[in-house]
């Protein structure tokens, strides 16, 4: 039971709360200016929403048992917070992160029918804005690529993991926080499409067809989608399991040959996987095996080979396939603490 005797202390917190969150708002309406331009009103809208939850959490958990569920601005910016090192353990061979809005636990297995390296890092966080992505020097327009360990170094991140690729090819359907950033079909004659992983504002998976996604963006537009990766092909999709090496025609992963392998999977609400396999590699069918004899929902196979790589605490957690050298890539997605 709360002591009555806090009941002023707290009163002044909950009063210096509603201050600080009318102030916010007041400079949100001036950056609503006619000299403003959309990027700055979006990120001033974004910061507004996140401040604006954090505080009236806190004011509940100051007045209540409720739990505070911390959010981060939906815009480019990198959380302002590191993790704390204090958090990181190591047990068991397992390396492990928690604090009160992130927790993620790292290991190691044989991959036997090849004696292939596989990792895992299984994460849970408390609210969607916690799963993010980062470009190769901060910009999705740049030319230049980055080692994975440089671009999470930027990122504040607990845990990252290469991603999609996007700039290897000049197509795909690339979104973040509703912003179209590119949405272009391959000009491969015969292809019929590729699998789009979509994340919503829930943090909830669903992989899309591209014309499919193409389509529905332009008669309804981006904005509850959160994130899209295009590169595929789907491994599980609500609890089925697919034989993606069935798709004769798809262009992309080295579809007929074993490789090196990555892939993320959705293991529940606001829980996820991140998996690598390493050399010598494998076909796509056994990564949809992997991750369904771990649990995942929904699973999307990723760029594999030496793009290959997870990160964390700033190091390369897996054996990179091939060379075991990182590959310059000039994209990551990570998972930060919102603490």
């Amino acid at each position: 039971m709360k002591s009555k005797k806090n009941k002023p202390a707290r009163l002044r917190k909950v009063v210096f709360a509603l201050l600080s969150v009318l102030l916010l708002l007041s400079l949100g309406i001036l950056a609503y200016s006619p000299s403003t331009n959309e990027r700055q009103i979006l990120m001033t809208k974004d910061l507004i929403s996140a401040f604006v939850n954090n505080e009236v959490n806190s004011i509940i958990s100051q007045t209540t048992d409720a739990e505070v569920v911390r959010m981060l601005p939906y815009d480019f910016s990198t959380p302002k917070n590191p993790p704390d090192p204090a958090n990181f353990s190591s047990k068991d061979g397992k390396i492990c992160y928690k604090d009160s809005t992130i927790e993620v636990t790292l290991w190691k297995e044989l991959y036997t029918p090849i004696s292939a390296e596989l990792c895992f890092a299984d994460i849970r966080i408390k609210h969607p804005s916690q799963f993010r992505r980062q470009w190769s020097y901060g910009n999705y327009n740049t030319a230049c690529n980055q080692y994975p360990s440089n671009i999470f170094a930027t990122t504040n991140g607990v845990i990252g993991m290469s991603s999609d690729f996007y700039k290897f090819r000049d197509y795909g359907i690339i979104i973040q926080y509703g912003k179209v950033l590119c949405n272009k079909r391959s000009h491969n004659s015969r292809q019929k499409y590729l699998d789009v992983l979509v994340i919503d504002y829930n943090g909830d998976f669903k992989i899309w067809k591209d014309n499919e996604l193409s389509d529905y963006i332009e008669k309804h537009g981006a904005d509850d989608i959160m994130l899209s990766f295009t590169f595929g092909p789907a491994l599980i999709e609500n609890g089925k399991m697919y034989d993606p090496d069935s798709e004769i025609h798809y262009p992309i992963g080295e579809p007929h040959s074993g490789a090196g392998r990555v892939a993320i999977g959705q293991l529940g609400k606001l829980h996820y996987l991140f998996c690598t396999l390493g050399y010598p590699g494998t076909f796509r069918k056994y990564m949809a095996e992997i991750m369904a004899e771990k649990g995942c929902v929904t699973a999307y196979n990723l760029d594999g080979g030496q793009t290959g790589t997870i990160v964390i605490r700033n190091r390369v957690y897996n054996t990179i396939a091939y060379k075991g050298e990182q590959r310059p890539m000039s994209d990551i997605m990570y998972f930060c603490s919102a603490e």
